[in-house]
């Protein structure tokens, strides 16, 4: 099994990004309750737009290199690759996050009264730890560029103080939903490029 990371040169038509919960309902005379049994996790599909025959390599290439469900696929959120918030800079844990927070600290030298905001997204960890997570509440950093941030989903793993903070093109890994890949051409137009993925962490 390999990781393939999406090429930065294919170009998407259109992109939907979820979130998958694994949770289960119980209800009763006395009304309803949810329990979560595992973390979520993101949920997407890529689509290509339609474009010549010959400039279809590329597409066809990626799906071929998944193999089916076999490798996973590194990926960012197209709709979201930067913050709308003004914070840059290199970004690290200012604090210990702990397994399941939703609060981060975060530093970054050069960034006071910089801002993060809802639905910007952060990646942090790698390989067996690597996870995005999104801002849900709008933040500003201090006057030593430190941020307190409220995030979800909840962190799958503790982090110590210093761990690096992606804030450019944050990726998550992901695996195929099915393993069919296929596409459709005509009169030298290619189309029908999609790919179905759901967030797979576990290498």
């Amino acid at each position: 099994m390999s990781i393939i990371t999406f090429p930065e040169s294919l170009k998407v038509a259109r992109v939907t990004w979820a979130q998958q919960r694994n949770d289960v309902e119980f209800r009763s005379g006395f009304g309803a309750q949810a329990v979560e049994l595992a973390g979520p996790l993101w949920s997407v599909t890529l689509e290509a737009a339609p474009g010549r025959e010959a400039d279809s390599g590329g597409w066809q290439a990626l799906g071929m290199q998944l193999r089916g469900r076999t490798n996973q696929l590194e990926l960012w959120n197209h709709a979201r690759p930067v913050p709308r918030g003004t914070m840059r800079g290199t970004m690290t844990l200012n604090l210990d996050a702990a397994q399941g927070a939703t609060t981060l600290s975060i530093v970054a030298s050069g960034q006071a009264s910089k801002t993060l905001l809802q639905g910007d997204l952060l990646g942090i960890g790698d390989n067996l730890t690597q996870q995005v997570v999104m801002v849900v509440e709008d933040a500003k950093s201090d006057g030593s560029g430190i941020i307190s941030v409220t995030a979800e989903p909840p962190l799958r793993n503790a982090f110590s103080a210093g761990e690096a903070i992606t804030w450019n093109r944050p990726k998550a890994l992901f695996r195929r939903v099915n393993s069919r890949f296929s596409w459709e051409s005509y009169a030298a137009v290619t189309e029908g490029f999609t790919l179905d993925l759901i967030e797979d962490w576990r290498i």
